[in-house]
């Protein structure tokens, strides 16, 4: 059972010195080191951390923690919405056992939990098998209005430019599937966001359930060749000079769906005058919705991160593949079928990246094969 504790000033500390670990029940993630051993307690079980106390602030959460064995000075900060599980989290690193805790919006209330985890692990590598020791006892954290706010001013919510979280309602009314760790950013050219993204959110609604990757109008390119006179669904949307083998490896990264949903526009509808409607990234072209435009086919990447979210497959890293879960019972989730998904991926010049949100199984398909397809944007 989460500690809960409500906050009304923009600045309250609360002592919980008599709160000792949750080393018991099923909320218990780990109940042995899973690297070094150095420092266990006597019974060389792993004790989890402490926590000590707990500070809100405006847009931050200041933690305190001791008395964990073993203690590699590297420690994970895991949050979501309060009532929600686990399953899909926000984490930070710090190596301070004074932890300043970022991104959390004002006026939410949120549950946290603490880990020691190894000494060499970075945020990139995600959590699964990282801990050295169980989490804190969970504890609840109201944050208070944002300072800042002027008198009868509400607080920015995600949709209006302020923090989100997994399952928030985005500017362009989707869903949020996507947060950047850490609070990083990336890039998807074409973008709102260009340079300083940090979210990704899904469309309301599947735009089409049976819908080719390209069709056969004659402006791709042969293996090798600059010379765009070749069918489409049996071809490369790369020149050889654009470097067709490495095109293809870009592709498949978060921030390069927008990217590739202009790439697959410009060889079928610029140059070859084909209607949008007629293909995924040209639906996805088109897609307007909440007054926003810049929707695009998820590339490999962001359609598996898609596909963990609506199965509600917790988030241990960008690479985890999508595996178990349910159908749409990630937050905010709805919609998705047992059919498979095209991104915008290019695999090889007659075949494209799809990924089965039956299972998140990952392949290639031909181009002229029908699919599903849901719209994402990128945003900061």
């Amino acid at each position: 059972m989460s500690v809960k504790f409500g906050f009304r000033t923009s600045f309250v500390a609360v002592l919980l010195a008599g709160v000792v670990l949750a080393g018991v029940g099923s909320d218990v993630v780990s109940t042995e080191a899973s690297a070094a051993s150095g420092g266990l307690s006597v019974s060389g079980v792993a004790v989890a951390p402490r926590v000590v106390s707990a500070v809100a602030g405006d847009g931050f959460a200041q933690v305190t923690i001791a008395d964990m064995s073993p203690d590699t000075g590297v420690y994970a900060v895991q949050w979501v919405s309060a009532g929600q599980g686990f399953n899909s989290y926000q984490m930070y690193r710090t190596t301070s056992k004074t932890m300043t805790v970022p991104y959390l919006a004002c006026t939410r209330s949120y549950t946290l939990r603490v880990f020691v985890m190894a000494a060499d692990w970075l945020l990139a590598d995600g959590h699964q098998t990282q801990n050295v020791t169980p989490h804190s006892q969970t504890f609840d954290l109201t944050m208070p209005a944002c300072v800042n706010a002027a008198p009868g001013v509400t607080a920015l919510t995600c949709a209006t430019g302020g923090t989100c979280i997994v399952g928030d309602t985005g500017p362009g009314g989707g869903k949020v599937f996507y947060v950047r760790a850490g609070g990083g950013t990336f890039t998807s050219t074409g973008s709102d966001c260009n340079t300083a993204c940090k979210y990704l959110e899904a469309a309301p609604a599947d735009q089409s359930t049976a819908i080719v990757w390209a069709t056969t109008t004659t402006k791709c390119y042969a293996v090798n060749s600059n010379t765009d006179d070749q069918n489409c669904q049996l071809n490369s949307i790369y020149s050889n000079t654009a470097g067709q083998a490495a095109s293809r490896t870009a592709a498949l990264a978060i921030g390069m769906g927008m990217s590739n949903t202009n790439q697959v526009h410009a060889r079928l509808t610029t140059a070859g005058g084909v209607a949008r409607n007629t293909y995924a990234s040209g639906i996805a072209f088109d897609f307007t919705n909440n007054g926003k435009t810049d929707w695009h086919l998820p590339s490999k990447d962001e359609l598996n991160q898609m596909c963990k979210w609506q199965r509600g497959v917790d988030w241990i890293s960008d690479a985890t593949v999508c595996t178990g879960g349910t159908l749409n019972s990630g937050r905010g989730a709805s919609g998705f079928s047992t059919d498979v998904y095209w991104s915008s991926s290019e695999g090889q010049a007659n075949a494209t990246s799809f990924q089965s949100f039956l299972n998140g199984d990952q392949n290639l398909n031909g181009k002229m094969v029908v699919s599903s397809m849901r719209p994402v944007r990128a945003f900061g």
